[in-house]
């Protein structure tokens, strides 16, 4: 008696360890990156124009982006997300010598296309997280 009890708790529960370590979903992950966005355009305003006004609101967007990325498991949603966040930190290192040619065209092409390829990916307004 005390097996078939012990099987049918089991076999109730099973579900539940397979949900809890199953794959995060595409949705799941979105999610990390919008509240990401949401959050960074919030706390990360620019408060002038020199260099060092924009790398440090650069900053705190990439951390910010940084800590949801780490929370994204969905490899499909963690590709489109991580090279964005490289293009930030290309954009932020190229305000450390600003005369110098950075690349700015390319740069802006690539943070474009990685935008996109989030945006469809997701399904919001990469620049806003909506």
């Amino acid at each position: 008696m005390k097996r078939r009890l012990i099987a049918a708790a089991l076999i109730l529960v099973f579900p539940f360890g397979l949900a809890a370590c199953g794959a995060q979903s595409k949705e799941a992950a979105c999610k990390h990156i919008q509240k990401a966005a949401v959050s960074a355009n919030k706390s990360a305003k620019i408060k002038g124009t020199s260099p060092d006004d924009i790398r440090d609101s650069l900053d705190q967007i990439i951390k910010t982006y940084k800590k949801a990325n780490k929370k994204i498991t969905n490899k499909k949603v963690k590709a489109a997300f991580t090279p964005l966040i490289e293009d930030l930190e290309k954009l932020r290192d190229a305000t450390k010598s600003p005369g110098a040619s950075t690349g700015g065209p390319d740069l802006m092409t690539d943070m474009s296309n990685h935008g996109k390829a989030l945006n469809d990916l997701c399904g919001f307004d990469w620049g806003t997280g909506q």
